[in-house]
């Protein structure tokens, strides 16, 4: 082999070594900034999770507003199903028809599938009251207790009668 061969050889061979450091630093450069926005995607999509995650936990209480309700009262005052919430949003609106006055209903709802001695504490308060006062279970909602009428909520997670019927008294 001339040494112009060798020459040409080594040329060629340093020509590859160049253009394979180059593709070694590309793929690193392609790297670096694709995993950077890997990375970003992580966060948008963590910090997505962690938006979802909240709104999975956020609180659930019964209507204390009108809008979207029914012209229709329940069947009962004392209820072993959940009212409806078109109905419920009609009770906070105005009591029951015969009322000398137009003022909002209450109602007195629970969370507890296996607790009689809640329901039964909430019946009896309730009973003192012959209109205006509806009892029902809201399987949906956060707290194990709720007292609503128009514009005004009361949770609570065991029965406190006397927070009952002072909420009662006040709004009825």
């Amino acid at each position: 082999m001339s040494k112009s061969e060798e020459r040409g050889i080594r040329k060629e061979r340093k020509l590859q070594e160049r253009l394979a450091a180059g593709r070694r630093r590309g793929v690193r450069r392609f790297a670096r900034r694709w995993g950077l926005y890997a990375a970003l995607g992580l966060l948008v999509a963590g910090g997505g999770a962690v938006v979802v995650t909240q709104g999975v936990r956020a609180k659930v209480y019964p209507p204390t507003g009108m809008q979207d309700h029914v012209e229709s009262y329940p069947p009962c005052r004392i209820c072993a199903q959940p009212i409806p919430e078109a109905i419920q949003r009609h009770i906070v609106e105005h009591r029951e028809p015969g009322e000398r006055t137009d003022r909002p209903g209450i109602l007195v709802q629970y969370n507890c599938a296996s607790c009689p001695e809640v329901v039964a504490k909430l019946t009896r308060i309730v009973e003192r009251y012959p209109r205006g006062v509806y009892l029902a279970p809201y399987p949906r909602m956060s707290p194990r207790i709720a007292l609503t009428t128009l514009g005004r909520l009361e949770a609570m997670e065991q029965v406190d009668e006397a927070r009952v019927v002072a909420f009662i008294e006040k709004y009825l």
